[in-house]
Order: C-alpha cells, then sequence, then structure tokens
C-alpha cells in the first residue's frame, strides 16, 4: 500500500484486514500464521507422545495460543519482560540460549521457535547455541519447529548443518513434506525436525 495511501485509511482499519475471526477469537490472518495454527499446530493436538510444549516468542496475536494448544501443558518464553503481561501463567522471561536455566533435560515433547532465528539470534554461532538449547529440554523423538524467514538479512546460516549435529530432519504428516514455505514476500518457512 503506497504511503498516502496509510495517511487516508485508520491505522483500525488497516489491522482489521490483517485479521481473521475463528472460533470466536481474533488471529493475525497472514499466510505464515495461518499455515501455523491450521495446519501445524493441530498436527501435534490430540498426539499421546505430544503432552508438554515449549512456545519461543510470544506477542499479542499469540495470547490465544495457550487455547490452540488445547490439551497439551503449554510454557512460552520471550525475552521482552514487557510480554509477560499477554503470555500465559507458564511463562517465563528468559532468552532461548538460557533455557537450561529454567527447565531440566527432557522436560518437552514439542517446541516451536518461530520468529527468533534471524531475529535476534542471527549469527551461525547464535542459531547453534539456541538448537543445543532446544535439544537440551527436548526428549528424544520430540519435536522442534522451526519457523523463518527465507530472505536476506533473516536467513539462518546453514539450518541443516547446525541442526544436524542433535536433530534429524522429519517429515510432518499433515505436510507430507520436512519443510513448509509459505506465499509470503518475505518467505517465510517451516522446517521440521525431531531430537535424536
Amino acid at each position: 500500500m503506497p504511503p498516502s495511501w496509510r495517511r487516508l485509511i485508520p491505522r483500525s482499519v488497516r489491522l482489521r484486514s490483517r485479521l481473521r475471526l475463528k472460533n470466536g477469537r481474533w488471529r493475525l490472518a497472514t499466510p505464515d500464521r495461518v499455515m501455523l495454527e491450521d495446519v501445524i499446530a493441530p498436527e501435534f493436538l490430540g498426539r499421546r507422545d505430544i503432552r508438554r510444549m515449549l512456545d519461543v516468542g510470544v506477542a499479542w496475536y499469540t495470547r490465544t495460543y495457550p487455547r490452540l494448544y488445547r490439551g497439551i501443558e503449554y510454557h512460552s518464553i520471550d525475552v521482552d519482560p514487557a510480554m509477560q503481561r499477554i503470555a500465559g501463567r507458564r511463562h517465563h522471561t528468559l532468552s532461548l540460549t538460557d533455557l537450561a536455566t529454567v527447565y531440566p533435560a527432557d522436560t518437552f515433547d514439542l517446541v516451536v521457535c518461530n520468529g527468533v532465528f534471524g531475529w535476534g539470534l542471527d549469527t551461525a554461532e547464535q542459531v547453534a547455541r539456541g538448537l543445543d538449547a532446544c535439544a537440551d529440554v527436548l526428549r528424544p523423538g520430540g519435536w522442534l519447529v522451526v519457523g523463518w524467514n527465507d530472505m536476506e538479512g533473516r536467513r539462518i546460516p546453514d539450518l541443516d548443518g547446525l541442526a544436524g549435529r542433535r536433530f534429524d530432519r522429519a517429515v510432518l504428516p499433515a505436510a507430507r513434506a520436512d519443510h513448509l514455505v509459505t506465499p509470503t514476500h518475505y518467505a517465510h518457512r517451516y522446517d521440521f525436525f525431531t531430537r535424536r
């Protein structure tokens, strides 16, 4: 939308155009969020091997995620202390790389790490530390979902090589693939792994 239109259309109207009402809740309607909420999350609901999960990163549009992942014990972290007010009751203000300071080994069956790599953990060393932290708190066979933007300035340097030290690529049955790419200008993608 050209900048001149932004002045003519109120912010509340522009924001509403990016939202969708689903199950009585307003949700962000971007293709990457729709894919996460309508394809990826339902895959883990009702599975007997997914009892406890960690969601890395909190924002206003994740406020309903404890309900989205109903039936799973939902935990979240974010580095921003201001996110505590909108997070669920099992939330810690914490960096992904410091998970072991709060959670013991093999705590989670699922870790969803969406929009962290390339948005704070940017270098190969930082990404490797984040992946190691996820592996430490995941049980063997536990799932890791990595969401990131495959574009210049946000791209994860050698994700397969870094993840391959402790994870195996995994095919998400709902997607019939080990990754999904959304039709976004920022090339958001999800990669699926299981811990060795």
